[in-house]
């Protein structure tokens, strides 16, 4: 690249008119010229180390989350994304139109009929007044000093410079990408200029220390759970399949079988994912290794909208479980019925007897016992309201006395080994309450699968691969119904565990992914400790909450006027927010 053609004379490029093609299904050619604008300055629109305004060429299209280049000092280039378009009056820029003209009309000089018809067309289609775009500088590619090394920058563009749309090349390297260890295929940034740039994350963007954790935010039908399925797709190919990684996966399905046959590839896959998968260079295929866990139903058979051929029915006898009650009754911080105290009661003293020195087994035999000791049930309301929750909980089918053909889901985690993909499915399950501790639970045996594992120090490199324990990578889709706002600063059980899980997760590759339709629904403490955050899009007034107060004015602005499937990725080692494609599915979609 030749650094001094960017600026050669004032005058502007010839540049091509849209033109259709009725033949080739009406799709429109756009011709893009070298140079799309000028850089400008004023007080209203001011050129800093942060970013920069520039005057949009005749007949330019260009858009919110484009990337252009401007060449800096040295043969240095800023590369910028663009945040914002603006009209403005020719009086505020009279003197680049006075020049504008002036060059058309010099042009109209040379001869040859054709050139003058092509000049007086341009002269008759010159705005009224000025398209300006406002950039968000990303990164500088810095200058050389005598050692030959590369010295960073932070110095505004010039004036008058010639902007460009930025090469492939130059987008990879402004994000960072080159120097990432351990990339993972992210999606795709495709440009108003028709490239499309494969985008990569970090794997300690992902699993720690620099970062933890991945949440989606939008209103319904964005694809945002899509795009968490395609990353952890791509993050099981990449770590397991082709760094020999120990990665397993546990996805909770929790919209009817939307998630029951990921296994199975789908027949009706389009070009668009096809050429999205090669440019990332993954392979073609659905999840792999998978275990399907549904709910036990009545007569012992699965509560699920798809049996799919692979699977295990799970469900809970009271020796599970007899140490996370608090899990499965949310009013534990109640003061009216102190409940926490019984629960705990239960804890401690198990394996528990009734006065006449029975055993307690099973939950017929909890549901019986009615005396505790004074200093446990204060009151006799007590006693009753834990054993009214105690009954309506007993009519679910998922809580019995003796298993017979189901198994206990949180044996079944901590027994999972790398390359395994779990599917629990809670969609079926009528009560929220009991969605929420089938979730909790499974939280608490990753915890304690850590905890009793004497391997578990994936930083020990002394350790055999196949002896440490594997990063695990958690999906909840809907996560605010198992993490709502919290009131007043107090949150349940349920809340607490996960938190619990998602605090630990960085330390050791426990990560979770979790998606719903608005942040602000969700307890402030998780997005808090969420490095990676995809948004759709949502509405101005969802936007203005405090949950979204990392993203600037400009970039709300543009969320607003997402189109379906378009996803913003915010994450702290990019300076700015950046807008990714990403692929459909590859597994087979409920019909």
């Amino acid at each position: 690249m030749n650094n001094n053609e960017e600026n050669r004379g004032p005058s502007q490029p010839q540049q091509e008119p849209i033109s259709f093609n009725v033949e080739e299904d009406a799709s429109i050619d756009l011709s893009f010229p070298k140079d799309i604008g000028k850089t400008i300055s004023s007080e209203r629109f001011p050129n800093n180390m942060d970013g920069f305004w520039f005057a949009i060429g005749p007949n330019v299209i260009i858009n919110s989350f484009d990337f252009v280049t401007v060449d800096n000092l040295y043969n240095s280039k800023t590369i910028g994304i663009v945040k914002e378009l603006q009209a403005v009056a020719e009086k505020d820029y009279a003197d680049y139109f006075s020049d504008n003209q002036k060059n058309i009309r010099e042009q109209e000089q040379l001869k040859g009929a054709e050139k003058q018809q092509q000049q007086q067309q341009l002269s008759d289609n010159a705005p009224k007044g000025l398209i300006l775009a406002k950039v968000g500088t990303i990164a500088n590619t810095g200058v050389l000093d005598a050692r030959k090394e590369a010295i960073s920058i932070n110095f505004p563009v010039g004036i008058g410079k010639s902007v460009r749309f930025a090469t492939e090349d130059e987008i990879i390297f402004a994000l960072g990408i080159p120097e990432m260890v351990d990339p993972i295929p992210a999606g795709v940034i495709e440009t108003t200029n028709g490239l499309q740039v494969p985008i990569s994350l970090a794997l300690t963007y992902l699993t720690g220390p620099d970062t933890a954790h991945v949440n989606a935010s939008g209103i319904s039908g964005n694809r945002k759970s899509t795009y968490i399925l395609f990353l952890l797709q791509s993050a099981y190919q990449t770590l397991f399949e082709k760094m020999n990684e120990n990665i397993a996966l546990i996805i909770f399905n929790t919209k009817e079988k939307d998630l029951l046959q990921i296994d199975k590839k789908s027949t009706d896959i389009k070009e668009r994912t096809e050429q999205i998968f090669d440019l990332l260079d993954l392979e073609l295929e659905p999840f792999d290794n998978v275990t399907y866990f549904l709910p036990r139903g009545k007569d012992g058979k699965p509560n699920s909208m798809h049996i799919p051929n692979n699977f295990k029915t799970y469900s809970y006898e009271l020796p599970d479980v007899y140490d996370r009650l608090e899990l499965l009754f949310h009013e534990a911080y109640d003061t009216r019925f102190n409940l926490s105290s019984i629960i705990d009661y239960i804890y401690e003293s198990w394996p528990l007897r009734d006065n006449f020195g029975k055993e307690v087994k099973t939950w017929t035999d909890l549901s019986e016992l009615k005396e505790y000791p004074d200093s446990i049930v204060s009151h006799k309301s007590s006693i009753l309201h834990f054993l009214g929750r105690l009954q309506r909980i007993r009519k679910s089918p998922m809580f019995i006395d003796k298993k017979v053909t189901s198994t206990y889901l949180g044996e079944e985690i901590k027994r999972i080994k790398s390359g395994q993909v779990f599917v629990i499915d809670v969609a079926t399950i009528s009560s929220v309450e009991e969605q929420a501790f089938v979730v909790g639970d499974v939280m608490k045996s990753i915890d304690e699968m850590y905890s009793s594992n004497p391997f578990a120090d994936t930083s020990n490199d002394n350790l055999k691969n196949k002896e440490k324990t594997p990063y695990i990578f958690v999906f909840i889709d809907e996560i605010n119904r198992y993490i709502p706002k919290s009131s007043f600063g107090k949150i349940n059980a349920v809340s607490e565990q996960i938190m619990r899980t998602v605090i630990a997760g960085r330390s050791r590759g426990t990560i979770l992914f979790s998606a719903q339709q608005f942040k602000s629904a969700t307890d402030y403490k998780l997005q808090e400790n969420t490095g990676l955050h995809i948004t759709g899009k949502l509405g101005i007034s969802e936007l203005s909450k405090e949950p979204y107060s990392m993203l600037d004015e400009s970039t709300k602005n543009n969320i607003v006027r997402l189109n379906k499937g378009e996803l913003i990725m915010i994450h702290p080692a990019f300076r700015h927010p950046i807008r990714i494609g990403f692929p459909k599915a590859t597994f087979k979609s409920p019909h």
